[in-house]
């Protein structure tokens, strides 16, 4: 077996170090702008004067997609419109990240969902009879992000809460 010598093993020492370096910094994690709203919705059936109420929609508009680098934050803004001929307060808003997808839309088994957070909607909102309002849900990718999750898009479920204004 031949050796390459000092200088040219510290070339290659530095060429592979450099490449490793390039790839955690390209590193990114995205998710779409929804083809179709990724939507779920609830009227509080348990509270009383509610099971006349139409349910309340639930659509991500937040457009183009974002890239989140591991320990990122960014954000997707919601729009909450009511069907209804009554104000609503929408109580609750969250959305659960789901299975991650590669470019050609196939599951990344090695990429858990875990990885992304979104936090609930902080405080509950009103929306006036057939009106609509926007949230911002903050999402989060946590600082281990295995090297499988690269370039992965994440759906998101959203589901809330809503009871008569």
């Amino acid at each position: 077996m031949r050796t390459l010598g000092p200088r040219m093993e510290v070339a290659v020492a530095m060429t592979i170090l450099g490449v490793g370096a390039a790839v955690v910094a390209a590193m990114h994690l995205t998710w779409p702008a929804p083809e179709l709203p990724a939507m779920a919705y609830a009227v509080s059936n348990g509270e009383p004067g509610v099971s006349d109420l139409k349910p309340f929609e639930i659509n991500d508009v937040s457009g183009a997609p974002v890239e989140l680098t591991p320990g990122g934050v960014g954000s997707r803004l919601v729009r909450l419109s009511n069907p209804n001929s009554v104000d609503i307060v929408v109580m609750t808003l969250q959305a659960v990240p789901g299975q991650p997808l590669d470019a050609a839309h196939n599951r990344v088994p090695d990429c858990p969902s875990g990885v992304l957070s979104v936090r609930p909607m902080a405080e509950p909102v009103s929306i006036p009879p057939a009106g609509a309002v926007e949230v911002e849900m903050v999402v989060q990718i946590s600082p281990d992000v295995p090297d499988a999750c690269q370039d992965s898009v994440f759906p998101l479920t959203y589901s809330g809460r809503a009871t008569r204004g």
